[in-house]
């Protein structure tokens, strides 16, 4: 699989406040996974380094970035460079003097929280905790919660601890975990759908060697109930392969993508029903990838304009009612068992059918508006090879024009014979 789409948001100009007796707010440490890096109290800039930035004339965004520049020398995270640095070393305070004053814990919460957005996690936000009370329950109102790679076993408990504690509104969630308890997952979602406006990412990385025992085993595990995202735009799952329950009522009202990969559906829920334009009015985009469970799939939308079905395993029958479709994709999802299709998309442009096509038993229409077309590779020698041939032979007669062709040419020898002479001829 490719990568994942990743979004990133300017931070608003203001945020909600968070819960002060939200435990998470005294214990930072159960977010970053263990006891706090053992920092000195860091004093974080003198009155003349302020002024010697502000006579750089480079404005607000070069003072933004010497201060992030500080924290990440202050939390040991890892600059441009990629090395981790090594604890400031700060000179004691001289007992004569005066107390430098905090200038930058004196800024507004706004700035503040500018600057968390730039560290690379909601952990490294978090370890700003132990520089001054100031910063103590600043990271729990970040806008975005950042989880990401290496993918880590706890990540989803840690998530469902920060969403607990977090403002009432999120713009953005993503979450790597590694081999996810159901559980876990199951409560970041029930916690992110009531707060979530932009869009969640949630990644379960279940290694492919462990692939097989982890399916086998899903069916002792607990399911995963999907709630309603009422206010969510962009939901990607990719769980790893752990059961998912649709839910049998409620609407997606703002949800414009949908993208579902390695997951098992189970229960009595249609999914169709769950993306009919009732429920998802506003879904412009469907992406379900290495999915299970579903035998019949029928997606009846006024709004979706792509849809994009891989490796569909057990799939046997599809319906596709869509008047607004620009892009469908189709690949493997009826390997080695014969196609059953009914496709209305009267304003589709772009068809990529890699599959096995049966015009008996799959009806296209007439697909007037239709510019691109890719299909299955057209390979040589041997009679599995010939079977695949026939079928995309008369897919291509289907359409009377095409103005761009996507197709792979090449020879699979099952015979492997002794050739002298090859002549080809194209007509």
């Amino acid at each position: 699989m490719g990568q994942w789409p990743v979004a990133k948001w300017r931070p608003f100009s203001s945020t909600p406040s968070a819960n002060p007796n939200s435990p998470w707010l005294a214990a930072p440490a159960a977010l970053v996974g263990g006891e706090p890096r053992n920092l000195q109290p860091y004093e974080r800039s003198s009155t003349g380094e302020v002024e010697e930035m502000r006579s750089r004339g480079d404005g607000v965004e070069s003072t933004m970035r010497g201060i992030c520049e500080n924290l990440r020398a202050a939390l040991c995270i890892p600059g441009a460079g990629g090395n981790r640095r090594p604890p400031p070393t700060l000179s004691p305070p001289d007992p004569g003097g005066e107390r430098r004053e905090d200038l930058i814990s004196a800024l507004p919460d706004d700035v503040l929280l500018s600057v968390l957005l730039r560290l690379p996690s909601a952990a490294a936000a978090a370890r700003t905790s132990v520089l001054s009370r100031r910063w103590r329950r600043l990271w729990a109102r970040l806008p975005e919660l950042w989880f990401p790679h290496p993918a880590d076993p706890l990540a989803l408990a840690r998530s469902r601890a920060a969403l607990a504690a977090g403002p009432p509104a999120l713009r953005l969630l993503r979450v790597v975990a590694y081999d996810a308890d159901p559980g876990d997952a199951a409560e970041v979602l029930r916690l992110a759908a009531a707060r979530l406006t932009r869009a969640v990412f949630i990644r379960n990385v279940v290694p492919e060697c462990r692939k097989k025992a982890v399916v086998a085993r899903a069916g002792a595990r607990a399911a995963v109930g999907l709630p309603c995202f009422d206010r969510t735009e962009q939901l990607i799952l990719c769980l790893g392969y752990l059961r998912l329950v649709m839910p049998l009522s409620g609407a997606f009202a703002k949800l414009t993508v949908l993208h579902l990969a390695n997951v098992r559906f189970q229960g009595a829920c249609d999914l169709g029903d769950v993306l009919s334009t009732a429920r998802c009015a506003s879904l412009r985009k469907l992406v379900l990838h290495d999915a299970q469970g579903l035998s019949n799939l029928a997606i009846c939308s006024e709004s979706l304009l792509s849809v994009d079905l891989c490796n569909l395993e057990g799939l046997q029958q599809l319906t596709v009612v869509a008047p607004m479709l620009r892009e469908l994709f189709i690949v493997n999802c009826f390997f080695m068992r014969q196609p059953v299709a009914d496709i209305s998309a009267p304003v589709l442009e772009n068809l990529r059918w890699s599959d096995v096509y049966d015009p008996r038993s799959v009806q296209l229409g007439e697909l007037a508006q239709l510019r691109i077309l890719v299909t299955c590779c057209f390979a040589g020698y041997g009679l599995f090879e010939y079977m695949k041939n026939c079928g995309t032979v008369l897919l291509l007669q289907h359409f009377q024009k095409i103005a761009f062709l996507g197709m792979l040419i090449y020879p699979i020898v099952s015979i492997c014979p002794v050739i002298m002479y090859l002549n080809l001829s194209f007509i």
